[in-house]
This record gives C-alpha cells, sequence and structure tokens, in this order.
C-alpha cells in the first residue's frame, strides 16, 4: 500500500510538468525585468546618480535546457466508448529509486530546450 502511495504522489501528468516548468521560466523572466525597471527609475529619480550617465543592467535567460531522468506510465481511461491515454512522469530521485526499488538504468530522460523567439505577428499599433 505504502509503495503504491509513493508511486501516486510522484507521478505527475507530462503537460502539467512543461507548463509549470514554463510558468516557472516566465516568472524568473519577469522578476529580472521588474528588478531591472525598479533600478532604472531609482537612478533616474536620484540626482546624484541621474547625471552620471548611469544605466540599469537587463538579463535575459537566452534560452534553458533540461534534462530530467523519469519513469514514464501510460494510463488509460475509459468514458463510453471513449479511451483517453494521459502520460504521467515520476521523477527519478534517491527516494524514489530506494522507497520502489527502481532500477535508474530504465528510466527515460526528457529533454527539453526552450529558447526566445520574436513575436509571430505584429500588433496593430492604437488609434490615438
Amino acid at each position: 500500500m505504502a509503495k503504491r502511495y509513493i508511486e501516486e504522489v510522484l507521478a505527475t501528468p507530462i503537460e502539467k510538468v512543461l507548463f509549470n516548468l514554463g510558468k516557472g521560466i516566465s516568472a524568473v523572466q519577469m522578476e529580472l525585468d521588474r528588478n531591472s525597471l525598479a533600478t532604472q527609475i531609482m537612478i533616474e529619480n536620484t540626482p546624484e546618480l541621474k547625471g552620471k550617465g548611469l544605466e540599469a543592467t537587463w538579463y535575459q535567460i537566452p534560452e534553458v535546457d533540461f534534462e530530467l531522468k523519469i519513469s514514464m506510465h501510460i494510463v488509460e481511461k475509459k468514458k463510453g466508448n471513449i479511451r483517453e491515454k494521459n502520460i504521467f512522469i515520476s521523477p527519478m530521485n534517491a527516494s524514489y529509486k530506494n522507497s520502489l526499488n527502481y532500477e535508474v538504468a530504465g528510466s527515460s530522460v526528457l529533454r527539453l530546450r526552450i529558447v526566445p523567439v520574436p513575436p509571430p505577428f505584429n500588433y496593430p499599433e492604437e488609434e490615438g
């Protein structure tokens, strides 16, 4: 029973993992931008600094490489005549390996690269 409970707690739908990864990267970039903007505003509002030609440093996450050793399994649900398959992943860590006697050599690797790209189209200019 405990073995099954641990597996269920650690197992997560793959789309949830990828969504949260993207959301986390976005949140980090927004905080970097907020900090740079706050620094620039502080410089512009401080007479001693404003006249020195100082500018805030802006940081960018140019790309993220992500690699995760995982155990994958597919759960199939049947609703009437419709079958729905979901991929669940569980991260490989010492707790998972020791609790479930899982052989890491049989794990899969999820590799993902996230890179910035230009917007897909130009937004229309506001009429004023």
